[in-house]
């Protein structure tokens, strides 16, 4: 797989003209229609009752990642957990659940409870991880995660209703980093400037890579912002689902199968080759999201307006009819009070998250 996307837009055109928050408001009605049908506001966090709040929102990473069994062992990318405890040495403790995990420098560092990329670091020394877990609050839960060699990122999104016994593939995207191309004449800085996507981000982008940030890249050299891939940050995004063949849709099933009462939703991996991946190997496994994960093909350049909704529609109602399911088995959904909770917690960790990379 090439670091660079194929050619074609990087965006597509509804995100450059639609604020986001605009752009959520059909999907909001959607979730309140389902609601009304269903009884229920929070009924999707019954689709996966083994992770907390069905991984709607809030949810901690670790204990996700937890819940895989062998299969999934096989792929998943090595992790340790970090207790940033008030008067004790966050970095000798760190470096002894690193030793314990096998886990050598470099690694990414990444909030226990965070999205969208929030306070995602690349940590290459000592003295990186001193500096990022310095400014962590305390009692804060911080995953360290070996950094994946591999060249690609896909996001899978998977599902399998409750009665039956498989599951499917229903989207996957290819995922590249925020990134301007070079024509020679303008600088890193003036490349990000003129796009109306990357602006927003300018600040950070520069204080990661200060070093190149007035270079002019060669004539259609890709130069890459930043290592964190996500929406947020200008992340470039590419429908792959002509790339899910019945031996990638086994392997993820049987991952997905061990997972306790797991239904419904996505894994970020990194792999090493796109035809590895249709084959069902060479890939790691680096997060999984559940009830509140996005299918991130709508995010394509080629994709349209009416094409994001439709996707966003059907994903919801398969998650309420999951969720509805599990409850005549038995699962009680998570209260409003309880989302509240969990909504209020990790907005106040997302404000004081250190800066991606």
């Amino acid at each position: 797989m090439p670091l660079r996307p194929s050619p074609g837009p990087r965006y597509p055109r509804f995100k450059r003209r639609i604020p986001e928050r605009l752009f959520y408001l059909l999907p909001a009605l959607m979730w309140l229609g389902l609601s009304l049908r269903h009884g229920s506001v929070t009924l999707p966090t019954a689709a996966n009752p083994s992770m907390e709040a069905g991984g709607l929102w809030g949810e901690s990473k670790s204990q996700a990642l937890d819940l895989f069994g062998p299969a999934g062992h096989r792929r998943l990318a090595p992790f340790a957990r970090v207790e940033c405890r008030p008067g004790t040495d966050r970095t000798a403790r760190a470096l002894r659940a690193m030793e314990a995990a096998e886990l050598r420098f470099p690694v990414v560092g990444k909030p226990d409870r965070g999205y969208q990329g929030w306070g995602v670091r690349v940590l290459r020394t000592q003295a990186d991880l001193s500096d990022y877990l310095a400014v962590q609050p305390p009692g804060a839960l911080v995953l360290l995660q070996a950094l994946v060699d591999m060249p690609g990122e896909a996001a899978i999104f998977y599902v399998r209703q409750p009665d039956e016994a498989r599951g499917r593939i229903i989207s996957m995207a290819f995922v590249y980093p925020p990134h301007v191309v070079g024509d020679g004449r303008r600088s890193v800085a003036q490349l990000v400037q003129e796009d109306s996507i990357l602006r927003p981000n300018a600040d950070l982008y520069r204080d990661r890579h200060p070093e190149s940030w007035n270079s002019v890249p060669a004539r259609d050299a890709f130069h890459s912002l930043t290592n964190a891939r996500s929406a947020r940050l200008g992340a470039v995004y590419r429908d792959a689902a002509s790339e899910i063949t019945p031996q990638l849709e086994a392997e993820i099933d049987q991952i997905s199968r061990e997972l306790p009462d797991f239904h419904f939703g996505r894994f970020d991996i990194r792999f090493a080759s796109p035809q590895a991946l249709r084959e069902g190997r060479g890939f790691r496994i680096v997060e999984l999201n559940g009830a509140g994960a996005e299918m991130l093909h709508i995010w394509s350049g080629e994709g349209t307006l009416g094409g994001a909704y439709r996707a966003l529609w059907r994903q919801y109602r398969l998650l309420f009819a999951i969720g509805a399911k599990m409850r005549r088995q038995g699962v009680r959904p998570v209260g409003l009070r309880g989302m509240f909770r969990l909504q209020r917690r990790q907005e106040a960790l997302r404000r004081i998250y250190p800066p991606s990379s």
